[in-house]
């Protein structure tokens, strides 16, 4: 019953597996990184700040434009000062308006007094200029930042859709080699309790079944794990299936950086530094001389007449002291030089970690061309096996040793495979990594 149990498993599953490799479609990983990209929300945060950004360094831009204002304002008062300040602005004071008893205690009286005037600032200690450049740096480093975000998405994509199209081509290894199981067991007739050698080698061959059935059971969980991850950033289609491609061809043609520039993290870092030294000369600015041209044109109404009048000058503005800011340009130059030194280090961490990679990289990629080479080698033995098997000149055992080195073959290829997506994934994050042309097609 035991036995009958395990064969029905297997046929379901395999039947699964090649259901929906049957009836799913191929999709190309450009399909999905195009769907992932226009749907992403991290990637339209990112692009939605980098706008915010520039807008920033805009207005920002425009500190050399004068300031023009408008003033108007209609109000009752029978306050003393107010009243007859609103004649003289009325241009209609008169003898009696000077009795002291008229100016202690006047009548309630409506004016209406509209501006408008022009602030054109000359000389600001630099504040504004630095603040522009300050503002610059900030949007450079937020165009970085969303680089950067677009990158990890892209990597985070690509290692799961290649590590699909590697499972898929690995549970097909094994359904091959589970058909060779399936088959001996089948024909085997010495397994019986009272020949060892004969028990021996079905025991071997049901341990082998279970062990093949078991990476199987494995690596479409590992599958299903992968789609879960492309739908829950973005790429909904149902029932698809990876293009097939070997596994070092999808990295050499998705997954390859030769820049030798810094990342775009650590280009972004590089910019707020630059943003770190113009704070430091915003504060320096705060202990420098302002100075500036206005000039404003008024128009005045009240119960006797309407007047107009203007006033236009330069102004000189200087905070000779104040215990606020006294030791901040000295703390914006440290905090300054704190940043441009960690930017440093970042870079060079970066750098001995891409040369790392690297390393790693060529590393998985020399093994996975030997397990190619083993793979064939094996799969020659095993034929060459099998048919020794079944002249009698080996034993099952002896049989089960080839066919488990083959299932350790695939188990290592995987493992190869997995690990070289993951290195390289892990690789363009660390360069100043160009997404190929071909992507836009979609193709």
């Amino acid at each position: 019953m035991g036995k009958m149990a395990q064969w029905i498993s297997f046929v379901f599953l395999q039947l699964i597996i090649l259901g929906l490799n049957a009836q799913a479609e191929q999709v190309s990983f450009g399909k999905v990184w195009n769907s992932i990209s226009q749907t992403s929300p991290g990637l339209k945060a990112a692009e939605l700040q980098s706008q915010a950004a520039l807008e920033a360094k805009d207005r920002a831009g425009r500190h050399w434009l004068p300031r023009l204002y408008l003033d108007a304002r209609s109000y009752q008062t029978n306050a003393p000062g107010q009243s007859f300040f609103g004649l003289l602005e009325q241009r209609s004071l008169r003898q009696s308006d000077f009795n002291p008893d008229s100016i202690n205690n006047p009548d309630s009286e409506v004016f209406t007094r509209g501006s408008l005037g022009v602030d054109l600032p000359l000389y600001e200690g630099g504040m504004k200029s630095a603040q522009s450049s300050l503002q610059n740096h900030l949007s450079q480093s937020q165009d970085h930042e969303a680089a950067s975000v677009k990158v990890e998405q892209y990597s985070e994509v690509a290692k799961a859709y290649g590590s699909l199209g590697l499972l898929e081509q690995q549970k097909q290894k094994l359904l091959n080699l589970k058909q060779i199981i399936d088959r001996l067991l089948k024909s085997y007739q010495i397994g019986v309790k009272s020949n060892p050698v004969g028990y021996s080698g079905l025991l071997g061959l049901k341990s082998l079944s279970n062990r093949v059935q078991g990476l199987l059971v494995q690596y479409e969980a590992q599958s299903q794990a992968y789609y879960v991850a492309l739908k829950e950033m973005g790429f909904t289609t149902a029932n698809w299936s990876p293009q097939a491609e070997e596994t070092i061809v999808f990295v050499d043609k998705y997954l390859a950086s030769q820049s030798a520039e810094s990342s775009f993290q650590v280009e972004s870092l590089k910019e707020k530094s630059l943003v770190a030294q113009e704070a430091s000369k915003m504060e320096k600015a705060r202990f420098l001389p302002r100075v500036g041209a206005f000039a404003e044109s008024y128009i005045f109404n009240g119960s006797r007449d309407t007047a107009n009048g203007y006033t236009a000058g330069v102004y000189l503005q200087w905070s000779l002291f104040n215990p606020s800011d006294y030791g901040t340009h000295k703390e914006a130059q440290i905090k300054s030089l704190a940043a441009q030194k960690y930017t440093e280090a970042m870079e060079q961490k970066e750098r001995a970690e891409k040369l790392s990679l690297d390393q790693a990289i060529q590393a998985l990629k020399s093994n996975i061309r030997l397990l190619e080479d083993s793979q064939k080698i094996l799969v020659e033995q095993s034929q060459v096996a099998e048919s020794l098997f079944k002249n009698g000149s080996i034993n099952a055992l002896q049989f089960v040793e080839v066919l488990n080195r083959r299932v350790d073959l695939v188990t290592s290829q995987s493992e190869a495979g997995l690990s070289l997506l993951q290195t390289s994934s892990q690789k363009v994050l660390k360069t100043r990594f160009e997404l190929p042309q071909e992507l836009s097609q979609g193709k």
